[in-house]
């Protein structure tokens, strides 16, 4: 088994940075920020705080090749401290304002961002004034206070309006992450609670309701407010049977697993419920050379996104759950990004598989490459800083994961053996959706209408 290093994903990273220069730019107002992408408030921050965390992981690392970089390591780290100074003064606790002349923050959607940026901020910490850490505590308190009056939900069905897994995870990460990072304060309890609450109602199904068994103080049946999932671990994220969400409620979790490993914090008992169930269903859905396997379809552009994030997901599986097949996976999703920034010859992830999207979409563009960047230098900061060692395995991957799968109420089943992977989901995104595939070759996937019939009138207006 290949398992990758941190140089593995260091020397893919450095890579970046000079072809990522040209989205940069100055605040004209205030030359101590700067940013990556459009600056616009909601993703255009976040795409910047995916830049910093990236930048920042680069800068600190003591094996950084500045000649590969394209740039000198003081370079790096001024792009990161400014990129890091402009969402703190953007944001609604700070002094100034977005791009298009807003705030951001307080909103269901803001930790990610934060979330994903923060081992950037703490391979940062030894660069950052007294300023910066007062700015950066007045953000994260201001949103965990924000967090307490936000309801918690929870269905199963996307329709029912409350299928908010992910973010009930990063929510309660984020709150759990501020009570680690300042305990002296009088809202700790309260945030904790809170923490617990998301938590508990991320990866939780319907027998949560009825569960005696006790986590954080109190059985599981009281913490529970709905179930996001199915009763065999289906999602129907977006409005689909969404393997990719699946990804993202695990690599939410690691966010804040790696930091508490990073900074000798113990977690939150809530931050792990349900994952194991889950990752024993993910783990199915995976190609042996690292793609998902993505038996509902995608509504996303393909190999980007939530195929980036599975990263930061099987990094924690291999670490918390001791799962050594996470690792052999981990290096198929790493090199799919290694050849992927091959191909586009000149330092990006995209440029030319998504040049269109560049010409007419840079916002959007943007956080596509990040999403990349900032997964790397997860990778690269946490295979440096912990020993990521499962247990060897005692099976290979393909005898680990035959068998079949069902969720009767969501109307999808799917049968994999060593030689064939065969599924059907009458809810995918462009529904119905077959599969029938050698589980070897994750490049004949098809999502669009695969297996699936259907009748058009002649002269019917094309929905896509």
């Amino acid at each position: 088994m290949v398992t990758p290093s941190h140089l593995d994903y260091l020397r893919i990273l450095e890579r970046w940075p000079a072809y990522a220069e040209r989205f940069w730019w100055n605040d004209p107002a205030r030359p101590d920020l700067g940013c990556f992408g459009s600056g616009y408030n909601s993703w255009g921050v976040q795409t910047n705080q995916k830049y910093l965390g990236a930048m920042a992981v680069l800068a600190t690392h003591p094996e950084l090749d500045e000649a590969a970089a394209g740039c000198s390591r003081e370079a790096i780290l001024d792009r990161a401290l400014r990129a890091l100074r402009y969402s703190l003064a953007t944001h609604v606790s700070g002094d100034h304002h977005c791009s298009d002349g807003t705030r951001w923050g307080h909103t269901w959607i803001s930790a990610l961002g934060i979330e994903r940026m923060m081992h950037g901020v703490e391979a940062l910490e030894e660069h950052l004034t007294d300023l910066d850490l007062a700015g950066l505590r007045r953000m994260l308190i201001s949103e965990a206070d924000a967090l307490l009056a936000m309801e918690v939900q929870g269905t199963k069905w996307a329709r029912d309006g409350g299928n908010k897994p992910e973010s009930n995870i990063w929510n309660g990460a984020i709150l759990a992450r501020v009570c680690r990072m300042y305990p002296d304060d009088a809202r700790v309890p309260d945030w904790m609670e809170k923490a617990h609450r998301f938590l508990m109602n991320g990866i939780s199904i319907a027998a949560d309701a009825l569960d005696e068994r006790e986590v954080a103080g109190r059985p599981i049946r009281e913490w529970h407010v709905g179930p996001n999932f199915f009763d065999h671990y289906a999602l129907d994220h977006h409005g689909y049977l969404n393997v990719g969400y699946m990804v993202i409620c695990l690599s939410n979790i690691a966010f804040l697993h790696f930091a508490c490993a990073t900074h000798g914090w113990a977690p939150p008992e809530s931050l792990h419920h349900h994952a194991a169930d889950l990752w024993g269903l993910l783990k199915r859905l995976l190609f042996a050379d690292g793609r998902l396997l993505r038996i509902g379809g995608d509504s996303r552009q393909r190999y980007c996104y939530c195929q980036d994030y599975l990263i930061p997901a099987l990094l924690y599986c291999a670490h918390y759950l001791d799962d050594a097949h996470a690792t052999e996976l981990e290096a198929g999703a790493l090199d799919l990004i290694r050849q992927e920034q091959a191909a586009s010859g000149d330092g990006s992830f995209h440029s030319r598989r998504l040049g269109r999207i560049l010409e007419i979409n840079p916002y959007y563009y943007t956080r596509l490459e990040s999403d990349k960047a900032v997964v790397l230098s997860m990778g690269a900061h946490w295979r440096q800083r912990c020993r990521i060692a499962p247990t060897p395995a005692k099976v290979e991957y393909e005898d680990a994961v035959t068998g079949g799968w069902e969720e009767p109420e969501h109307g999808a089943v799917f049968h994999r053996s060593k030689r064939r992977m065969a599924s059907w989901s009458w809810r995918a995104r462009e529904a119905p959706q077959g599969l029938c595939l050698p589980p070897t070759s994750g490049h004949l996937a098809e999502w669009c209408e695969n297996l699936g019939g259907r009748v058009r009138l002649l002269g019917e207006q094309g929905s896509r």
